[in-house]
């Protein structure tokens, strides 16, 4: 039977509204599974999705949870449950109360899983000064640092190394004195301390399964090292650490354009910055890799941060900052 023109136009017109239906149909479909998965992103569910994770904290000056900010730092660490906290110095302050130190002598999170660093604001507080070489190391004493297994303190009372491990991953631990004061870099970071980190370095059998962060509290303290000296340890370390200016920042050690080796910051401060924080670290497994973000706590909670305050750092492998949509993409996949 031949159709008639209107007949014919009115099928074509039909096939057209059909296609054009099932185009939206999909393309809903499409954005309604994408908005699902988009609203995976958030902090909970890269707590839920991690191996485990740790928190890196600094410059609070005695100040504990009766401060806004510390309040913010210890609640977080809380939800997220962070396995252990490590310290970057600066925890007291002379000449006035350190409430502080009540919280990491009978919390029983702070009391067992903290890592103080002795710096400067440590020795004023228990020695002479600022300058007094490691006058600060009671701050240990106050967490019985001595007693845990898993830690092995120097002679000089101030340094140690600590290994935390979950899951089959390693976590290195080296904490150094390097002081504010004296300002003469070879007393304040001496020859003994420097040697002690490449012996340390030296120790540690490294594989994709084995991070090693290394702490020191006086700011961009890497560029005191000999060349040789910081090629070594940007190449086998995975995460250092500085402190001092109460300013979040990474550091270039290799140059802007490096994206392997060690990545490098400066802690911020909890409480006593412009930009009050903490950084906050999530470990994944294939590969092995640290999500690290700087934790504002001028926000009202924990969130997922932006450009410039969220990192992945491979374990042996490159640095990049975060795109949350491939990372999570990545992830659920």
């Amino acid at each position: 039977m031949q159709l008639r023109p209107s007949e014919t136009s009115d099928i074509f017109n039909y096939e057209y509204i059909m296609r054009n239906l099932i185009s939206t149909i999909l393309t809903v479909i499409f954005i309604s599974f994408f908005n699902s998965l988009y609203a995976q992103i958030s902090i909970e569910e890269l707590d839920r999705s991690a191996v485990f994770s740790f928190s890196i904290m600094s410059d609070n000056k005695g100040y504990s949870v009766e401060n806004p900010h510390m309040y913010k730092c210890d609640k977080w660490i809380r939800e997220a449950g962070d396995k252990f906290i490590l310290g970057l110095g600066d925890h007291v302050k002379a000449g006035r109360p350190n409430p502080f130190l009540d919280l990491i002598a009978k919390d029983r999170l702070w009391h067992k899983h903290f890592y103080p660093n002795v710096a400067d604001g440590e020795n004023g507080y228990w020695g002479v000064g600022q300058e007094d070489w490691g006058a600060g190391a009671p701050i240990l004493d106050s967490v019985d640092l001595s007693k845990r297994e898993n830690v092995k303190i120097r002679d000089n009372k101030c340094e140690y190394y600590a290994l935390e491990m979950y899951d089959g991953i390693k976590v290195h631990i080296i904490q150094l004195h390097y002081s504010d004061n004296p300002p003469d870099s070879t007393i304040a970071f001496n020859e003994s301390s420097r040697k002690y980190l490449m012996d340390m370095l030296d120790n540690i059998n490294k594989t994709e399964n084995d991070i090693i962060v290394v702490l020191a509290h006086t700011g961009p303290w890497v560029n005191m090292l000999s060349e040789e000296r910081k090629l070594k340890l940007m190449n086998k370390a995975d995460l250092i650490l500085g402190a001092t200016t109460h300013r979040f920042q990474r550091y270039y050690f290799l140059g802007e354009d490096v994206d392997t080796g060690a990545i490098a910051f400066n802690t911020g401060a909890v409480g006593n910055s412009f930009v009050s924080g903490f950084l906050q670290v999530h470990v994944f497994k294939n590969p092995t890799r640290m999500i690290i973000q700087y934790q504002k706590t001028a926000n009202d909670s924990r969130e997922l941060q932006g450009k410039g305050f969220a990192f992945e750092k491979v374990i042996n492998g490159k640095i990049r900052e975060i795109d949350w949509d491939t990372f999570i993409t990545k992830n659920s996949n």
